[in-house]
């Protein structure tokens, strides 16, 4: 979800799948979002190596997954996104991990394979 008015900016996004998702932003500007996003990750790891950060984790596995969702055929975004969704749900503990692994596991089986 948006943190603030203007979505078009990457660092109003809580997560990089919200860019993915975000029906109001056009492909190019999702990609552009997620290059920021990805800089700004590498560059708070490259800090974090040399012991410069507060210890703040940085975002760049999730970053990578949402430009691979962007990426995807528009049915296998759709399928991505949801899956991606419950995934995080599931290891966030925002739900039931059971029933989530469940689901998960049947939108992949559903999911056509590429080519």
């Amino acid at each position: 979800m948006p943190k603030q008015d203007n979505p078009q900016t990457h660092v109003n996004f809580d997560a990089p799948l919200e860019v993915v998702a975000d029906p109001s932003l056009s492909m190019p500007e999702k990609a552009k979002a997620l290059k920021d996003l990805e800089q700004d990750a590498r560059q708070l790891a490259i800090a974090a190596s040399e012991g410069m950060s507060g210890g703040e984790p940085t975002a760049l596995a999730e970053v990578l997954q949402a430009k691979e969702v962007l990426d995807s055929p528009p049915i296998d975004l759709a399928y991505d996104l949801v899956i991606k969704d419950l995934e995080t749900r599931r290891l966030d503990k925002n739900g039931d991990a059971g029933l989530i692994a469940q689901a998960v596991a049947a939108l992949k089986a559903l999911k056509k394979p590429a080519g």
